[in-house]
């Protein structure tokens, strides 16, 4: 079964194509992992996957549902942006309890426990991030911030996650810990897709790579 299917998507903006092509099969469980030059597309093609803005031309499904469908979308997939998308005056502990506020009690997220929350304390530890929950985000290093969102990745349960730049504002041991939570992600199931500029630290995450160049995208 295919979590993702993609044909011949293109995103315009203006009178620029920033997507010409981008058509790939994404099977459940899969992990693409997407290379390319700064402005080659790879954000674009992320919201446009996330529901966040709609394609210009092309045909695309996730979980069979229309791409262009954003409420069904957005039920199956997570995107962590390499904007932190956090709230400053919140602090850390209680940006991950609005979060698990929104997630919606229908689709994918219908057997979406509210108990879920008493997991917030796992996930903070997980990420090294427990004794910082208390303290407001605009308080925080941006490896700090990018640590809050991982944890935010780990709550939430949707069966897609799409993470760009999942290395960017980590130190040594920071990217050893997003390399060992991705694993376990795809481990537990999760569909992956990840934008980075450092295969030496996804070379060992993905089931499959793509590379985008002046708009197309070819996968390997």
């Amino acid at each position: 079964m295919n979590a993702l299917e993609l044909r011949q998507i293109a995103k315009r903006f203006a009178q620029q194509w920033v997507l010409k092509d981008a058509s790939f099969d994404l099977e459940v469980g899969g992990c693409l992992v997407l290379y390319g030059a700064n402005g080659s597309g790879k954000t674009t093609l992320l919201r446009v996957l996330a529901g966040a803005t709609s394609p210009s031309k092309g045909e695309g499904r996730v979980f069979g549902f229309d791409l262009r469908d954003s409420l069904a979308v957005r039920q199956h997939i997570h995107l962590m942006g390499h904007q932190h998308a956090l709230y400053a005056d919140l602090t850390v502990r209680e940006n991950l309890e609005f979060a698990l506020d929104m997630v919606p009690n229908s689709g994918a997220f219908k057997w979406f426990p509210q108990a879920q929350k008493s997991g917030i304390q796992a996930a903070l530890e997980r990420v090294s991030m427990h004794e910082a929950q208390h303290k407001r985000i605009r308080q925080l290093s941006a490896g700090m911030r990018k640590r809050t969102m991982l944890a935010r990745m780990l709550l939430i349960p949707s069966p897609v996650v799409l993470i760009d730049e999942p290395f960017a504002n980590l130190d040594l041991e920071g990217k050893k810990l997003v390399q060992n939570l991705l694993l376990e992600q795809r481990e537990l199931g999760r569909t992956l897709i990840i934008s980075s500029h450092e295969p030496e630290l996804t070379h060992n995450l993905g089931t499959c790579s793509g590379t985008l160049e002046g708009g197309v995208l070819q996968v390997i």
